[in-house]
């Protein structure tokens, strides 16, 4: 008997122990928001997938039946502030124009939303609309490595080590073309998944200047 009672206050002392490690885990965990000031004025390099259905008009069925994977291209992120007091990244969206082969900038001054995690690893929501044009929701995932020793101490490391991604995004187009020639649809949709992936790089690998 005398060795159950033992065997039950330490037992006892055990879920004791632990609950209150977890409870100490837990409020050790909670913090405030990170300062995400190290992202501004970084850039990224992503390259754009997609599975969506097309509609070649209004009220008509999808062509072809069943969605289509497609590579969408390159684009360009730049980061170009932090907002802390409404944990908010700036961000401006290059793409390359397909006719001129110019690149252009394509969403400006669009909004990344903290969501959760550390300044290395978090994950931002994003709505970027161009009205009749194109929407974009994304929930973009930034993993960040930094120099811990050397004249780089602090810096991102560069590499795909530090880079942005997606966890899930959809994406709607429209292209309506009032004049189009007969043999072209007048209204063209466009719905499905998007994902980006990429890596951080410098802005003097970019292939144009972002200033002009």
């Amino acid at each position: 008997m005398k060795t159950q009672r033992l065997s039950i206050g330490v037992l006892m002392i055990a879920v004791f122990v632990t609950y209150f490690t977890l409870g100490t885990a837990r409020a050790e965990g909670k913090g405030e928001y990170p300062n995400l000031t190290d992202w501004a004025n970084t850039w990224f390099k992503v390259k754009l997938t997609g599975t969506t259905y097309h509609f070649d008009g209004i009220g008509v069925k999808p062509k072809p039946a069943a969605p289509v994977s497609q590579t969408m291209g390159i684009a360009y992120v730049h980061i170009t502030n932090w907002d802390g007091d409404n944990h908010v990244l700036a961000a401006d969206v290059y793409i390359k124009d397909d006719e001129t082969g110019e690149w252009k900038l394509f969403f400006n001054d669009v909004d990344i939303t903290y969501f959760a995690g550390s300044d290395l690893k978090f994950i931002g929501s994003a709505q970027w609309v161009i009205p009749d044009d194109v929407t974009l929701h994304l929930l973009l995932v930034f993993t960040g490595s930094k120099y811990t020793k050397g004249a780089k101490t602090g810096q991102f490391k560069l590499g795909g080590e530090t880079k942005l991604s997606t966890i899930g995004g959809s994406l709607l187009e429209i292209d309506d073309a009032e004049d189009a020639p007969p043999e072209l649809p007048l209204k063209e949709r466009w719905a499905g998944s998007v994902s980006i992936s990429g890596p951080m790089v410098s802005e003097s690998s970019l292939p144009f200047n972002p200033d002009l």
